[in-house]
Order: structure tokens, then C-alpha cells, then sequence
């Protein structure tokens, strides 16, 4: 059966089913450069690229919820919430990037555990990303997300299998930051050695 498309709001951030008028955003976001290091969107990506996707979204699915994130009208991004079965799933989540580092996604992300959690019953939801990802990490880390734990060849991407993390939230855990940002340094250091640019706040 598919999953509805519930409208959750905090504030002046709304999750809403995706229309039209995200076409334009959605392609914005899907060429930026950002995007398409950590995610698998398609290098040549085009507008009809993005029309497709959103009519796809916009309706329910039977495997996950996709949202849109709104602030006063605007797009400012796409949340997945995936059913995986056994009572669990995992978020997918990409922002556009006028709005990064505003802590909107993470508001989001706040949301639509809530939802999987407290109203679906959902007993765990996970998160992965690509190794060196740390600006996804924080964002499920204000969430109350665990330090993550590194797995060799986890995710595919672009035609190879990559290094990944991941971490999972149970339906009785905090749902806040365990420690400080700054502790981050110390989980780092427990991980495969990155590049010295990735490891920044």
C-alpha cells in the first residue's frame, strides 16, 4: 500500500508533497557541483531530467515518502524517508545550495523521524553516506544520530562501490546531540584517514 505524503511544519520550514514548481529548483540543485559529488544524480542532468523525477515523487510511493521542503514558498530541498522493511528505513536528503548551512535540513530531518518513528511505529531509522560526507553527517547528528561507524565498499557510486558510514536512531533513543560538535575530531580520528580538506565543522 502506498505511503501518504503528510504536510509536517516546524515553524516557517514545511514538508510538502513536490509540484511544478519544484522543476526549476530541482534541476538547480542537481547540476551544482556539491550535489553531484556526494550523490549518484546524474552528471548530464536535464530539465526533462527533473520533470520526470518530480511527477514521480509527487505522488505516493509504495516504498518511501519524498518531500519537499518549503520556506515561505520556496523549494529548499528533498527528504526521502525509505522503507526497508522489518519495521525500519533510512533518509535520503539533498538541499539546495542557497540554503545550506542554515540548518533547515536538519529541521527537516527532525520531522520526518518524528513521523517515521512516533506515527508510523518504525523501530530504527538509518542514515549512510559517502566516507568524507560531514555535512550530512551533522545534519542527522543534531537529530541525535550516533557517531558512525565506516564500512569499506558500502555504496554505489558512478559505477563503483565506495567506502561509506553509517549510523542508525532507535524509536526510544534521544533525539538530540549526545556531545558537542567539537567531539567530532576524536570520532575522525577512529575513521579511515581522510583528506585534509573533508575534515571541517
Amino acid at each position: 500500500m502506498p505511503f501518504d505524503i503528510p504536510v509536517l511544519s516546524d515553524r516557517d520550514l514545511t514538508l510538502r508533497p513536490h509540484n511544478e514548481d519544484d522543476i526549476d529548483p530541482v534541476l538547480s540543485r542537481s547540476v551544482d557541483p556539491v550535489s553531484q559529488q556526494w550523490t549518484t544524480v546524474p552528471l548530464e542532468y536535464t530539465r526533462e531530467m527533473a520533470a520526470e523525477y518530480v511527477a514521480a515523487i509527487s505522488r505516493p510511493q509504495e516504498k518511501e515518502i519524498s518531500w519537499a521542503l518549503d520556506v515561505n514558498g520556496a523549494y529548499v530541498g528533498t527528504l526521502d524517508l525509505r522503507f526497508k522493511g522489518d519495521n525500519s528505513g533510512d533518509l535520503g536528503f539533498v538541499t539546495a545550495p542557497e540554503y545550506r548551512g542554515r540548518g533547515l535540513m536538519s529541521r527537516a530531518v527532525g520531522l520526518a523521524v518524528t513521523y517515521a518513528l512516533d506515527n508510523l511505529g518504525w523501530d530504527l531509522v538509518s542514515w549512510s553516506a559517502n566516507t568524507g560526507n560531514i555535512g550530512s553527517y551533522k545534519t542527522v547528528w543534531r537529530n541525535g544520530f550516533p557517531p558512525p561507524i565506516a564500512v569499506p565498499n558500502l555504496l554505489p557510486h558512478r559505477g563503483r562501490m565506495v567506502d561509506g558510514w553509517v549510523s542508525s536512531l532507535a524509536a526510544g533513543d534521544p533525539r538530540e546531540p549526545s556531545g558537542t560538535w567539537a567531539a567530532w575530531n576524536d570520532v575522525a580520528a577512529n575513521l579511515p584517514p581522510l583528506p585534509s580538506t573533508t575534515l571541517r565543522s
